[in-house]
């Protein structure tokens, strides 16, 4: 069990930093549960670890040189919560901010990705 939700939201950003599948699926695994899902605005219906690491690896594939960090730390209350982060890319760097449902064990179960700032 993750002893935090700080420590779970550092160690889900920190696991799309790997460098292969098998990297990207040991990472998740400690802060994804088995069933989780995952929506952003390009992306709908990603399950479970080996889902998440797919499409993580897919992100390495087309961008190679990139990295995750979390900007401000989560704000939470009742298995739910918010946090902002960024990725350091080649030509630029982007924000977004993701909202997030969480289990007893600390584990994601539900994540929403949102990229840049509210219009």
């Amino acid at each position: 069990m993750i002893p935090s939700v700080e420590e779970m939201i550092e160690k889900y950003v920190a696991a799309w930093n790997g460098k292969s599948l098998a990297e990207f699926k040991t990472a998740f695994a400690e802060c994804w549960a088995a069933d989780a899902t995952y929506t952003d605005p390009n992306y709908e219906n990603i399950t479970g670890v080996d889902g998440i690491a797919e499409l993580a690896n897919g992100s390495l594939e087309k961008i190679p040189v990139r990295t995750f960090n979390v900007l401000k730390s989560p704000d939470y209350h009742h298995n739910v919560g918010r946090y902002t982060w960024n990725v350091v890319l080649p030509e630029e760097t982007k924000e977004g901010f993701d909202y997030f449902e969480f289990n007893e064990q600390n584990q994601i179960t539900r994540l929403v990705s949102f990229f840049g700032p509210l219009k």
